[in-house]
């Protein structure tokens, strides 16, 4: 009996591959989040300038393109889930890397400010779509249970770094030979820094070469493997028992709160890249000085990742929820006080701890709450309503300091929001682990 893969190779169910490969599954999720994140989004900023200048149009138009990409990314959220719940992951993010790259890379040669917004939209983030965030952590998700959350948090942490190298990077190259050069430089990057891996090492599910998740030798009548490997009778590849429909899915309360609930809470991040410059400067730091509260932020970030990740793999998840939460509202809190410049920077680590570990939290909540089957459907209808979220309160966030003239209220309204988000999530019942919908028959 065999099982047809995404990669359209063959192995035999029985038959398990020397070592666990689930470590490899790590670097691709790692990579793919480094550069998604490196060349759609950390990047964005430094190619404004010169881009409005070269086409005599004003940054706010250009500016508009980190919007236009999360909303992007939220429509094709449902569709692209389902795909990936059906083992398609492999050629969806060789696909993507197809497309981001060559977007990049037809960018620079633009003449119209029409071709920079389709070919930004339209490639680069579509691409980014189909091999980021989203099928990065339905793999991981696929290939740890008892350790999904320290591993989505080393994944996770490839966007952090991307945050951090990613500006230094590009600025560094259109100074020497121009934003043309650098936008090219970025699509050979894509092509080269993941191709060769998502082409390699992508294999959507451990049943797939026979494996088992987190490396368990797990008896066949597990209920989350897949069905072909328990019957005969041959049945959809890639499609494991209790897979629910998308329309299952959308009458469960719990999936929009659990969307709400960590939507909310990653607006922190959204709303921060377009205030926390400028209100650097109104503060009297220079806007370099003012950076330097992301170089504070990555290092603790990636440490809320990896400890804040590995505790929801061994602790209850409500404790750590809440704690995650009061952290963000205190970094607007103290923001709001006009802190002086130590204390600015010392924010940036905490608010590296506080969003660091949203991230991991969120996936094992969807990974308790619906299962391996269901992940990738889960996140992507989930981003129906949190991607407009996240526009939504940065376009509010901007609005509030033109009415008003102060960062102030935008501060207090975040930290409503976050409080918001976090009561939402109280209400969410998270199963543990053995209670899930990962659980044995």
């Amino acid at each position: 009996m065999t099982s047809e893969v995404d990669d359209s190779r063959t192995v035999e169910v029985g038959h398990r591959p020397r070592g666990f490969l689930g470590w490899q599954i790590v670097v691709v999720g790692f990579t793919a989040q480094l550069v998604a994140s490196g060349v759609i989004f950390s990047s964005f900023g430094n190619f404004v300038r010169p881009i409005s200048q070269q086409f005599g149009v004003s940054d706010t138009l250009i500016g508009i393109g980190p919007g236009l990409a999360i909303l992007m990314i939220g429509i094709l959220g449902p569709l692209l889930g389902r795909w990936l719940d059906r083992g398609w992951t492999r050629r969806l993010m060789i696909l993507g890397s197809v497309l981001t790259g060559s977007g990049l890379v037809l960018l620079s040669y633009a003449t119209a400010v029409w071709q920079l917004g389709l070919l930004y939209v339209g490639l680069v983030c579509t691409g980014g779509a189909l091999f980021g965030m989203l099928p990065a952590t339905t793999l991981i998700a696929n290939w740890f249970v008892r350790r999904r959350g320290l591993m989505l948090g080393i994944a996770y942490a490839g966007a952090t770094i991307a945050s951090a190298a990613g500006p230094l990077i590009s600025q560094a190259i259109m100074d020497a030979e121009g934003w043309r050069v650098a936008l090219r430089s970025l699509g050979l990057f894509t092509w080269v820094s993941t191709l060769p891996i998502f082409a390699a090492f992508v294999i959507s599910r451990p049943e797939d070469v026979g494996q088992y998740p987190d490396g368990d030798e797990a008896p066949l009548e597990r209920a989350d493997i897949p069905s072909q490997a328990k019957a005969d009778e041959p049945v959809e590849r890639g499609v494991l028992e209790g897979t629910k429909t998308p329309q299952e899915l959308a009458r469960d309360p719990i999936l929009w709160l659990v969307a709400i609930g960590f939507g909310l809470v990653m607006t922190s991040p959204i709303v921060i890249i377009g205030l926390l410059v400028p209100f650097g400067l109104s503060l009297g730091f220079t806007a370099l000085q003012a950076s330097y509260f992301y170089l504070a932020m990555a290092p603790f970030s990636i440490f809320g990742k990896l400890v804040i990740g590995g505790l929801a793999d061994i602790a209850p998840l409500g404790p750590s929820i809440a704690l995650t939460v009061l952290v963000n509202i205190l970094v607007w809190m103290i923001l709001f006080s006009d802190p002086s410049y130590p204390v600015f920077i010392a924010t940036g680590a905490l608010y590296g701890i506080g969003i660091g570990g949203a991230a991991p939290l969120h996936g094992v909540v969807i990974g308790r709450c619906f299962g391996r089957a269901n992940f990738g459907t889960a996140s992507g209808l989930g981003g129906l309503a949190a991607i407009p979220l996240l526009v939504m309160v940065q376009f509010l966030s901007q609005a509030l300091k033109a009415v008003t003239g102060s960062y102030h209220v935008s501060f207090i309204v975040q930290g409503g929001l976050l409080m918001l988000g976090g009561v939402l999530l109280a209400f969410v019942r998270i199963p543990p682990p053995e209670a899930s919908a990962e659980a044995t028959t």
